[in-house]
Protein backbone atom coordinates (compact mmCIF):
# COMPACT_ATOMS: atom_id res chain seq x y z
CA UNK A 1 0.00 0.00 0.00
CA UNK A 2 1.12 3.28 -0.94
CA UNK A 3 1.43 6.47 1.28
CA UNK A 4 1.50 10.34 0.72
CA UNK A 5 4.42 11.03 2.45
CA UNK A 6 4.00 14.82 4.58
CA UNK A 7 -0.16 14.86 3.84
CA UNK A 8 -1.24 14.72 7.71
CA UNK A 9 -4.46 16.31 6.79
CA UNK A 10 -7.89 16.23 3.99
CA UNK A 11 -8.51 19.55 3.87
CA UNK A 12 -9.97 19.63 0.65
CA UNK A 13 -11.37 17.52 -2.07
CA UNK A 14 -7.87 18.14 -4.00
CA UNK A 15 -6.23 16.43 -1.56
CA UNK A 16 -8.48 13.46 -2.03
CA UNK A 17 -7.44 13.15 -5.06
CA UNK A 18 -3.84 13.40 -4.66
CA UNK A 19 -3.78 10.32 -2.16
CA UNK A 20 -6.29 8.47 -4.90
CA UNK A 21 -3.57 9.15 -7.63
CA UNK A 22 -0.81 7.96 -5.72
CA UNK A 23 -2.43 5.16 -4.19
CA UNK A 24 -4.29 3.57 -7.07
CA UNK A 25 -1.45 4.16 -9.90
CA UNK A 26 0.57 1.56 -7.27
CA UNK A 27 -2.04 -0.96 -9.08
CA UNK A 28 -0.75 -3.25 -12.20
CA UNK A 29 -1.98 -1.55 -15.25
CA UNK A 30 -3.71 1.38 -14.15
CA UNK A 31 -2.87 4.91 -14.74
CA UNK A 32 -4.96 7.83 -13.31
CA UNK A 33 -5.96 11.12 -15.37
CA UNK A 34 -6.44 13.74 -13.69
CA UNK A 35 -9.48 15.83 -14.74
CA UNK A 36 -10.99 13.37 -17.82
CA UNK A 37 -13.21 12.04 -19.45
CA UNK A 38 -15.46 14.96 -17.42
CA UNK A 39 -14.18 13.26 -13.79
CA UNK A 40 -12.20 14.12 -11.46
CA UNK A 41 -9.99 11.28 -12.20
CA UNK A 42 -10.29 9.10 -15.12
CA UNK A 43 -8.39 5.65 -14.67
CA UNK A 44 -7.56 3.71 -17.20
CA UNK A 45 -6.19 0.14 -16.88
CA UNK A 46 -3.91 -0.94 -20.10
CA UNK A 47 -6.57 -3.27 -21.53
CA UNK A 48 -9.04 -0.62 -21.94
CA UNK A 49 -11.03 -0.72 -19.01
CA UNK A 50 -11.84 2.87 -17.18
CA UNK A 51 -13.04 4.01 -14.11
CA UNK A 52 -14.44 7.14 -13.94
CA UNK A 53 -14.14 8.89 -9.90
CA UNK A 54 -15.48 12.00 -7.96
CA UNK A 55 -14.11 13.19 -5.18
CA UNK A 56 -16.41 14.80 -2.28
CA UNK A 57 -15.54 16.03 1.17
CA UNK A 58 -18.93 15.34 2.27
CA UNK A 59 -20.96 12.82 0.27
CA UNK A 60 -24.77 14.45 -0.30
CA UNK A 61 -27.52 13.93 -2.82
CA UNK A 62 -25.18 15.74 -5.40
CA UNK A 63 -23.07 13.76 -6.12
CA UNK A 64 -25.21 11.42 -7.22
CA UNK A 65 -26.29 14.12 -10.22
CA UNK A 66 -22.28 14.18 -10.94
CA UNK A 67 -21.66 10.35 -10.88
CA UNK A 68 -24.55 8.94 -12.39
CA UNK A 69 -24.96 8.68 -15.88
CA UNK A 70 -27.22 11.18 -17.99
CA UNK A 71 -31.01 9.91 -18.71
CA UNK A 72 -30.15 9.57 -22.07
CA UNK A 73 -26.92 9.08 -22.06
CA UNK A 74 -26.90 5.06 -23.54
CA UNK A 75 -29.76 6.03 -25.78
CA UNK A 76 -27.37 8.60 -27.61
CA UNK A 77 -24.03 6.51 -27.14
CA UNK A 78 -22.62 8.96 -24.91
CA UNK A 79 -18.98 8.13 -23.57
CA UNK A 80 -18.53 6.29 -20.16
CA UNK A 81 -16.39 4.83 -17.87
CA UNK A 82 -17.16 0.59 -17.73
CA UNK A 83 -16.82 1.37 -14.00
CA UNK A 84 -18.07 4.67 -11.23
CA UNK A 85 -16.67 5.58 -8.10
CA UNK A 86 -17.03 8.00 -5.34
CA UNK A 87 -14.18 8.90 -2.76
CA UNK A 88 -15.22 11.25 0.12
CA UNK A 89 -12.81 11.88 2.82
CA UNK A 90 -15.62 10.71 5.78
CA UNK A 91 -19.04 8.72 5.69
CA UNK A 92 -21.30 10.37 8.89
CA UNK A 93 -24.37 8.51 10.20
CA UNK A 94 -26.53 10.92 8.04
CA UNK A 95 -24.26 10.21 4.74
CA UNK A 96 -24.39 6.32 5.24
CA UNK A 97 -27.26 6.12 3.57
CA UNK A 98 -26.78 7.81 0.44
CA UNK A 99 -23.46 6.07 0.33
CA UNK A 100 -25.80 2.50 0.31
CA UNK A 101 -28.11 4.37 -2.14
CA UNK A 102 -25.43 4.33 -4.55
CA UNK A 103 -24.46 1.47 -3.73
CA UNK A 104 -27.85 -0.06 -4.87
CA UNK A 105 -27.14 1.67 -7.96
CA UNK A 106 -24.03 0.54 -8.82
CA UNK A 107 -21.87 3.16 -7.39
CA UNK A 108 -19.19 2.11 -5.14
CA UNK A 109 -18.39 4.55 -1.92
CA UNK A 110 -14.90 4.50 -0.42
CA UNK A 111 -13.40 6.31 2.36
CA UNK A 112 -9.09 7.25 3.00
CA UNK A 113 -7.98 6.14 6.31
CA UNK A 114 -5.08 7.51 8.43
CA UNK A 115 -2.32 5.25 9.03
CA UNK A 116 1.12 5.61 10.78
CA UNK A 117 4.44 5.49 9.08
CA UNK A 118 7.94 5.57 10.21
CA UNK A 119 8.10 9.48 10.87
CA UNK A 120 4.33 10.28 10.79
CA UNK A 121 0.60 9.74 10.40
CA UNK A 122 -0.35 9.45 7.14
CA UNK A 123 -3.85 9.13 4.49
CA UNK A 124 -3.87 6.12 2.60
CA UNK A 125 -6.94 4.07 0.92
CA UNK A 126 -6.95 0.77 2.02
CA UNK A 127 -9.84 -0.54 0.46
CA UNK A 128 -8.66 -1.47 -3.08
CA UNK A 129 -8.96 -4.84 -2.36
CA UNK A 130 -12.84 -4.46 -2.43
CA UNK A 131 -12.61 -3.05 -6.16
CA UNK A 132 -12.17 -7.09 -7.46
CA UNK A 133 -13.02 -6.25 -11.06
CA UNK A 134 -10.37 -4.13 -11.01
CA UNK A 135 -7.66 -6.36 -9.94
CA UNK A 136 -9.29 -8.80 -13.01
CA UNK A 137 -9.81 -11.24 -9.50
CA UNK A 138 -12.73 -13.37 -9.19
CA UNK A 139 -15.44 -12.18 -6.47
CA UNK A 140 -15.42 -13.44 -2.98
CA UNK A 141 -17.92 -13.86 -0.11
CA UNK A 142 -18.93 -10.18 1.06
CA UNK A 143 -17.52 -8.45 -2.22
CA UNK A 144 -18.85 -7.52 -4.80
CA UNK A 145 -17.31 -6.56 -8.53
CA UNK A 146 -17.92 -2.89 -9.22
CA UNK A 147 -21.11 -2.68 -11.78
CA UNK A 148 -20.17 -3.15 -15.59
CA UNK A 149 -22.28 0.14 -16.82
CA UNK A 150 -20.78 -1.25 -20.07
CA UNK A 151 -20.84 1.85 -22.02
CA UNK A 152 -21.03 1.64 -25.94
CA UNK A 153 -18.22 3.54 -26.69
CA UNK A 154 -15.60 4.66 -23.79
CA UNK A 155 -14.29 7.92 -22.67
CA UNK A 156 -11.50 9.62 -24.77
CA UNK A 157 -8.35 9.12 -22.62
CA UNK A 158 -5.54 11.99 -22.78
CA UNK A 159 -2.74 11.76 -25.70
CA UNK A 160 -0.40 12.40 -22.47
CA UNK A 161 -0.70 11.57 -19.03
CA UNK A 162 -0.23 15.62 -17.42
CA UNK A 163 0.50 16.54 -13.96
CA UNK A 164 -2.68 18.47 -13.76
CA UNK A 165 -4.54 19.30 -10.19
CA UNK A 166 -7.52 17.01 -9.97
CA UNK A 167 -11.04 18.29 -8.17
CA UNK A 168 -10.27 22.34 -7.77
CA UNK A 169 -13.03 24.49 -8.71
CA UNK A 170 -13.18 25.52 -11.96
CA UNK A 171 -10.54 22.86 -13.07
CA UNK A 172 -8.50 22.85 -16.25
CA UNK A 173 -10.20 19.70 -17.80
CA UNK A 174 -8.51 17.68 -21.13
CA UNK A 175 -10.63 17.16 -23.60
CA UNK A 176 -11.06 15.90 -27.26
CA UNK A 177 -12.00 19.82 -28.00
CA UNK A 178 -8.92 20.70 -26.49
CA UNK A 179 -6.81 18.38 -27.55
CA UNK A 180 -7.43 19.04 -31.03
CA UNK A 181 -7.35 23.05 -29.95
CA UNK A 182 -3.81 22.81 -28.99
CA UNK A 183 -3.10 20.99 -32.31
CA UNK A 184 -4.81 24.14 -34.48
CA UNK A 185 -2.12 26.65 -32.28
CA UNK A 186 0.50 23.80 -33.27
CA UNK A 187 0.12 24.59 -37.19
CA UNK A 188 -0.45 28.19 -36.24
CA UNK A 189 2.65 28.88 -34.69
CA UNK A 190 4.21 26.81 -37.54
CA UNK A 191 3.29 28.14 -40.22
CA UNK A 192 2.75 31.66 -38.78
CA UNK A 193 -0.99 31.06 -39.90
CA UNK A 194 -3.87 29.42 -40.47
CA UNK A 195 -7.10 28.81 -42.52
CA UNK A 196 -10.61 28.26 -41.51
CA UNK A 197 -10.52 24.47 -43.68
CA UNK A 198 -7.34 23.50 -41.79
CA UNK A 199 -9.00 24.40 -38.28
CA UNK A 200 -12.48 22.61 -39.04
CA UNK A 201 -9.79 19.33 -40.49
CA UNK A 202 -9.41 18.99 -36.55
CA UNK A 203 -12.58 18.74 -35.93
CA UNK A 204 -13.85 21.55 -34.36
CA UNK A 205 -15.82 24.88 -34.62
CA UNK A 206 -14.10 27.77 -36.90
CA UNK A 207 -16.26 30.53 -35.75
CA UNK A 208 -14.55 30.62 -31.84
CA UNK A 209 -11.50 31.68 -33.73
CA UNK A 210 -12.58 34.26 -36.51
CA UNK A 211 -15.58 35.70 -35.36
CA UNK A 212 -16.72 37.34 -31.99
CA UNK A 213 -18.86 36.17 -29.64
CA UNK A 214 -20.92 39.23 -27.96
CA UNK A 215 -18.75 41.06 -25.72
CA UNK A 216 -15.43 38.69 -26.60
CA UNK A 217 -13.11 39.04 -28.98
CA UNK A 218 -12.10 36.49 -31.55
CA UNK A 219 -9.05 34.42 -31.17
CA UNK A 220 -7.46 35.29 -34.63
CA UNK A 221 -7.45 37.97 -37.12
CA UNK A 222 -7.09 38.49 -40.52
CA UNK A 223 -4.07 38.15 -41.61
CA UNK A 224 -2.31 40.24 -44.53
CA UNK A 225 -3.22 37.40 -47.31
CA UNK A 226 -7.03 36.56 -47.89
CA UNK A 227 -8.03 33.50 -46.48
CA UNK A 228 -5.53 33.30 -43.46
CA UNK A 229 -5.60 34.27 -39.72
CA UNK A 230 -2.85 35.04 -37.81
CA UNK A 231 -2.39 34.80 -33.88
CA UNK A 232 -3.81 37.80 -31.71
CA UNK A 233 -3.26 38.72 -27.84
CA UNK A 234 -6.77 36.73 -27.23
CA UNK A 235 -5.77 33.41 -28.32
CA UNK A 236 -5.49 31.03 -25.82
CA UNK A 237 -2.36 30.02 -24.55
CA UNK A 238 -2.22 26.25 -25.07
CA UNK A 239 1.15 26.12 -25.40
CA UNK A 240 1.38 27.14 -21.63
CA UNK A 241 -1.52 25.64 -20.22
CA UNK A 242 -1.09 22.12 -21.65
CA UNK A 243 3.00 22.27 -22.41
CA UNK A 244 3.16 18.59 -22.70
CA UNK A 245 0.12 18.10 -25.36
CA UNK A 246 1.54 21.11 -27.24
CA UNK A 247 5.36 19.79 -27.62
CA UNK A 248 3.47 16.44 -28.77
CA UNK A 249 1.18 18.24 -31.36
CA UNK A 250 4.31 20.31 -32.52
CA UNK A 251 6.56 16.99 -32.20
CA UNK A 252 3.26 15.24 -35.27
CA UNK A 253 4.22 18.32 -37.41
CA UNK A 254 7.71 18.00 -37.80
CA UNK A 255 7.99 16.56 -41.39
CA UNK A 256 4.86 17.16 -42.76
CA UNK A 257 4.45 19.60 -45.93
CA UNK A 258 1.60 22.24 -45.92
CA UNK A 259 -0.64 20.01 -48.48
CA UNK A 260 -0.80 17.53 -45.89
CA UNK A 261 -1.91 19.57 -42.79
Amino acid sequence: MSQIEGLKEIRSEADLCTVFITNFSKMDGWTCYPEAGGFDILAVHEDGRQIGVEAKLTLNAKVAEQILPGERDDYNEKPGPDYRLVIVHKLTTASEGIARMLAMLGIRVITPRQSRSSQDEVWTFGEFHNLLEARGQTASYGHQYLFDWNPATRCAVPSVLQNLPAGVPSPLRITPWKEAAVKVLALLRKQGFITAKQISNFGIGVTVWTQPQGNKQAWLAKGSIRGQWIETEFTPPYDTLHPELFALASQALEGQTGSLL
